[in-house]
């Protein structure tokens, strides 16, 4: 098997990000733990779907961004809802136009062998994984299970206990109305 090129070293080769981010993002990490990625993307070097875009390359699976897509209920009752919330997946269409599949099935682990084997054992197809971000899958099963419409703004998470609270916008003059 190749060895697998780590993730800061691809994103440098790609000009994504220089070398004094990755030292930066590199340091970041070993003071507060985590994964590189994360470091890079909360120090504002590299957007998280660039990340990964550079990801999914490493492991060899496409990066998907479901967004607003629709997935018809005859694609989503072939994974059960428990699965699909336990495991934060989330089936996207039949890759064939036979019954057989395969699957593809959206996760933030498409690497997870034991997550894959489950979802294949559990809709009797075979699973083909794409890389999506866990927000992204989150949002899509709020929309599609529990019938929740999509927010209109993206809140980024809170870091380390942080509090975060929306606030108003005192109104003035020039942004009334």
């Amino acid at each position: 098997m190749a060895q697998r090129v780590p993730i800061g070293e691809m994103l440098l080769a790609q000009s994504r990000i220089d070398a004094a981010q990755l030292r930066n993002a590199l340091a970041h990490q070993r003071q507060w733990g985590g994964r590189l990625g994360q470091a890079l993307v909360g120090l504002g070097y590299v957007t998280e779907p660039d990340l990964l875009r550079a990801i999914g390359q490493q492991l060899g699976v496409p990066f998907v961004e479901i967004g607003e897509r629709y997935v018809p209920p005859a694609v989503l009752s072939l994974v059960p809802e428990k699965l699909m919330r336990q495991r934060r997946v989330f089936p996207l269409a039949i890759a064939s136009e036979s019954r057989g599949g395969p699957l593809v099935v959206a996760l933030s682990q498409p690497d997870n062998l034991p997550f894959l084997d489950e979802i294949a054992f559990a809709c009797g197809m075979t699973v083909k994984p794409v890389l999506a971000a866990e927000r992204d899958i989150d949002r899509a099963l709020a929309r599609h299970l529990d019938g929740m419409p999509t927010p209109a703004i993206d809140l980024p998470e809170p870091k380390n206990g942080e509090r975060m609270e929306l606030v108003e916008r005192p109104r003035t003059p020039r942004n009334q109305g």
